[in-house]
């Protein structure tokens, strides 16, 4: 976090220095100043739709300047310590319009081929052949990553669930980010209708963990986990449930439990019970019984006899953790079969697409983290710039084939 902070703090002063050289003097300063201004309205208001409007445009505009101001401010530096002389103040002036106007140019041209973009969504099909103790096939829809702000198309959302009806999936599995503003506002503009129709259609249970951004919505007086149960989500949050055939282990998300000044639970204390204790009442047939029970005076601790078998139960184990971050290095014993992941957007779009790869071990798609098959999603949609160039919007529908059907070539 302060790495990220320091980072941030350095941008802001590469943009200052650039877009205050545009003009002379205090006007300079000034229009520096103002850009600086409307990033900060942007971030501080971007649960409206003019600063939501100013959060894509800065989003995109400001990594794409730094590509240009980075080697730019530098040349000016090193000509400052090696020449006896400094580079004209007219030069400085014409180079630094030329680099914001270039750059802003650019910020235009993603966003004019990135939000229609990030408006369509791909359907991957991923087969997943489960260990032979398993005898239950069955289908999940995963998807993460909604972000629904004001600039969120519900048209995309009316799409998927329409898709989802037609698939009948037995799980529907979001895996956090609900919202970037508030859920009253959600229920305002119909979000919360929308979202009991998507539910509707997991034939078994619809399942949702929380994102780093629900603590957000956390410190801001919301309830996102109880506005996701009430939609009809089976909201895990640091808990396992079995649901039919399968068990489901949702973790906090790491922000979350930051924000609520709680550790996260060892993945040790998650792991679904295997066992199951079933009780067998003696045969009502039977000559000892039926005697006992016509004899008025017999024990009646005998009529109630009972006896208890334990049953081993084979169910996959299905974690969803919002950031793809592995196993903890101390969890011992029993693993995952499988993991689900969002949170990284697979960079979204350009640079960063460039970058999310030295950040995360397994930025995108299907690997191994910690010993586990582990999928992470580049999600729905988009956080603040609804702009995709680079990535996709996207949902993985997974087939999970028990060993009887797994006859059928697995496609990615």
């Amino acid at each position: 976090m302060i790495a990220f902070l320091f980072i941030l703090l350095a941008a802001l002063v590469l943009i200052f220095i650039n877009i205050s050289s545009t003009a002379k003097g205090k006007t300079g300063k000034i229009i520096g100043a103002a850009v600086l201004f409307l990033i900060f309205i942007g971030m501080f208001f971007r649960d409206t739709f003019l600063g939501s409007c100013l959060v894509t445009f800065f989003a995109v505009w400001i990594p794409n300047a730094l590509i240009l101001y980075i080697p730019w401010t530098l040349y000016r530096i090193g000509y400052y310590l090696t020449q006896p002389h400094h580079l004209s103040r007219h030069k400085v002036r014409r180079v630094s319009r030329w680099l914001a106007g270039i750059t802003a140019g650019v910020a235009f041209a993603f966003m004019a081929y990135g939000i229609p973009h990030n408006d369509e969504y791909k359907t991957n099909l991923l087969t997943i052949d489960l260990p032979s103790q398993y005898t239950e096939s069955f289908t999940a829809i995963f998807f993460s990553d909604i972000h629904v702000d004001p600039l969120f198309n519900a048209k995309k959302l009316g799409r998927f669930i329409a898709q989802v009806d037609s698939i009948k999936p037995d799980y529907l599995l979001f895996g956090g980010d609900l919202a970037d503003f508030s859920t009253e506002k959600m229920d305002r503009n119909g979000y919360d209708i929308l979202f009991k129709k998507l539910t509707a259609g997991a034939k078994v249970a619809a399942v949702a963990i929380n994102g780093n951004h629900e603590s957000m919505l956390e410190r801001s007086g919301s309830n996102p986990d109880e506005w996701m149960r009430k939609a009809g989500f089976v909201v895990l949050d640091d808990s396992t449930a079995c649901l039919g055939n399968v068990c489901f282990t949702g973790r906090t998300d790491f922000m979350v439990a930051r924000s609520r000044d709680t550790e996260r639970k060892p993945l040790s204390e998650l792991v679904p019970d295997s066992i199951k204790i079933v009780e067998h009442p003696k045969d009502s047939t039977d000559s000892a019984v039926t005697a006992a029970a016509q004899d008025s005076t017999a024990d009646s601790a005998v009529v109630a006899t009972v006896t208890y078998d334990t049953l081993v139960l084979h169910r996959p184990w299905i974690l969803l953790d919002h950031q793809p971050k592995g196993i903890e290095k101390t969890h011992a014993g029993r693993l995952p079969d499988f993991a689900l992941s969002g949170h990284t957007h697979d960079g979204q779009f350009f640079p960063v697409t460039f970058l999310i790869d030295y950040v995360w071990k397994l930025a995108y798609g299907k690997g191994a983290l910690g010993g586990v098959l582990w999928l992470v999603s580049s999600g729905f949609d988009c956080w603040g710039p609804p702009v995709r160039l680079g990535s996709d919007s996207e949902i993985w529908v997974i087939k999970f084939k028990a060993k009887e059907n797994a006859s059928e070539p697995q496609e990615n």
